[in-house]
């Protein structure tokens, strides 16, 4: 008992050193201990170039009058909007997101008779209505690369809301039915559907929090596009009515270019 009194505090520092050079292994390194794990949020905003589908659409009478049915290309010019979206990354490789979509108005139509009340019949028009659409989705996204990487591609899917509006008909579809007394309404109501993408968050840097975003994004959406066209005007006595509707699938492609911020927390 007196001898280990008397080597314990010899042997100590030598117990301690030995544990150290454990640790540290060969060379002598004490590694570091790991990072805690950190979640990430990125908010994005820019520009919308939004390609809507062309087709022809069937269109009903719908005031069974005169059980009368006809064809019309429904061809919405292309047009420039804004997007805004927020992603929350609980993990390095999946992430949910949010964004909303603001597209400007698409002009555009064409078909024979597409207004027969007006006497239009077998005349090509062009042009004949506008309306507007905003998406609504969701997105879950996945992240194949390292966390770490400048260059980070996804792809995702979900679920989307598109609202229709600011519909009406234009140009010389409206003023020759106001010429003979009629008024006309043009509506488009509102569609769920899926979406997917694919993109891309290239970061300004490896220290930076700034990036910009690219992605391209498909829609499947479909509406019912109706119209009615009646004269109510004081100078007739006579009501007329008739109203037609058709399914019309929007389904856009939208390709978004968006600048970045993220955050971790």
């Amino acid at each position: 008992m007196k001898m280990m009194r008397i080597l314990t505090p010899v042997l100590a520092p030598l117990a301690l050193a030995v544990s150290t050079d454990a640790l540290a292994g060969p060379s002598g390194y004490i590694p570091a201990p790991p990072p805690p794990k950190t979640q990430e949020f990125i908010v994005r905003i820019g520009a919308s170039y939004i390609h809507p589908n062309s087709e022809q659409v069937s269109f009903v009478d719908d005031s069974l009058q005169y059980f009368d049915a006809f064809r019309a290309t429904i061809d919405p010019d292309d047009e420039w909007g804004w997007n805004i979206s927020g992603v929350w990354k609980p993990h390095d490789h999946f992430g949910f997101e949010l964004m909303y979509v603001d597209g400007d108005d698409h002009v555009g139509g064409n078909s024979k008779g597409f207004v027969t009340v007006a006497g239009f019949d077998d005349v090509a028009l062009r042009n004949l209505a506008k309306f507007e659409a905003d998406m609504s989705m969701a997105y879950v996204n996945w992240y194949p690369l390292d966390p770490s990487c400048i260059f980070q591609p996804y792809v995702g899917v979900g679920i989307n809301y598109t609202d229709f509006g600011g519909e009406s008909f234009r140009g010389v579809a409206r003023a020759d039915l106001n010429d003979l007394g009629l008024t006309s309404r043009l509506s488009l109501g509102n569609s769920w559907g899926y979406t997917w993408q694919i993109g891309a968050d290239i970061n300004f840097g490896h220290d930076s929090a700034w990036l910009v975003n690219m992605a391209a994004i498909y829609v499947d959406s479909e509406t019912d596009l109706g119209f009615t066209v009646r004269n109510n005007t004081s100078t007739n006595t006579d009501f007329f009515l008739e109203s037609y509707s058709g399914d019309y699938l929007y389904n856009p492609w939208v390709f978004n270019l968006s600048i970045g911020y993220k955050f971790d927390f």
